[in-house]
């Protein structure tokens, strides 16, 4: 089958504008963009055709929301090339995808990774579990083996060439060299559908060589139904060793936890149960901080969802009050 091309034409290119200031607030950097927007594109289209495109520099910061966390920003310009390359990719990966992996997917979300591990767990409750994550996944991504997986899908050089750009454009504390490069910005949209295409490696050794009761990825973070201790603890020693040897990632040894499938799951932000779930505390305050307008919906959903209704009155007069200071 002939390899699928990008399409860098300005109207494609128009397209992934559209799609990249959809539901933004209107920073300084998009409006300076936007007042010169269809020279700046023809621009951007001439030296994409060219090769010449060059990536920028970022803008960082830190957050701790609620462990520390560094997140690199790039430019107006920078970022339409990364939604060109996101729906790229979604459009040639996202079929390979195991049908377990929740995160940032048309169709699927935290809701459902919930919704999914809870029906596990009533399905598996005589049986064992191996819940882990990875430890500073963005930072400790490998771009060399990141490089090998996007080849072992049939695209052109003129992808694998723009996606090299993208990718050698950051790394993680500037550690260089001349072997082992690591490390994705978590402020970049490639960076969500490249850590899918990472760990898919993962999900896909999981579901033909592990072979589990039930699987279930958010991001780097996993569940493993197993039948039994002896099956988990194994499976938590072989799937840890895969980690090291394929992809050179480590697991975090502050999650990693065997555990009977009938004891409370800590996962995602959610301690669920086979006939329970609720929100943790640290993700309700999360919330509060994290609430506005255009996450409002989402998360009146998820409080919805996993807390008594004694509390949604609460929340509600939160929700009025954080209104009364944006009206």
């Amino acid at each position: 089958m002939e390899a699928l091309d990008i399409d860098v034409s300005i109207a494609s290119l128009w397209r992934a504008w559209q799609a990249f200031v959809r539901g933004k607030r209107a920073s300084p950097a998009i409006t300076r963009f936007r007042a010169r927007l269809e020279p700046n594109l023809l621009e951007l289209a001439a030296d994409l055709k060219s090769a010449n495109y060059q990536h920028g520099n970022y803008e960082s910061f830190i957050v701790h929301d609620p462990k520390r966390r560094e997140i690199a920003v790039a430019g107006v310009r920078d970022r339409v090339v990364h939604r060109l390359l996101y729906d790229y990719l979604v459009t040639v990966w996202d079929k390979s995808f195991c049908y377990d992996a929740w995160s940032c997917r048309k169709g699927k979300g935290l809701l459902g990774a919930i919704d999914r591990a809870q029906k596990y767990m009533q399905s598996y409750q005589n049986g064992w579990v191996w819940r882990s994550d990875i430890r500073k996944f963005f930072d400790t991504v490998d771009h060399q083996t990141l490089r090998f997986l996007l080849t072992t899908k049939s695209q052109t050089q003129s992808a694998i060439r723009l996606l090299d750009k993208v990718i050698g454009s950051y790394n993680y504390n500037g550690s260089v060299s001349q072997s082992v490069i690591k490390g994705m910005p978590i402020g970049n949209l490639t960076s969500q559908i490249l850590a899918n295409i990472y760990l898919n490696e993962f999900d896909q050794f999981v579901l033909h060589s592990l072979k589990p009761l039930g699987y279930t990825r958010y991001g780097d973070d996993f569940v493993l139904w197993l039948p039994d201790e002896a099956a988990a603890r194994a499976a938590q020693i072989i799937g840890t060793q895969f980690f090291a040897d394929h992809l050179h990632l480590a697991v975090n040894p502050k999650h990693d936890r065997v555990q009977p499938a009938r004891q409370k799951l800590a996962y995602i932000g959610v301690d669920l149960w086979a006939n329970g779930r609720r929100l943790q505390p640290r993700t309700l305050k999360r919330i509060h901080r994290r609430l506005e307008l255009d996450n409002l919906a989402s998360y009146q959903s998820l409080v919805r969802q996993h807390l008594p209704k004694r509390y949604l009155k609460r929340f509600s007069h939160h929700v009025v009050d954080m209104l009364d200071q944006v009206w």
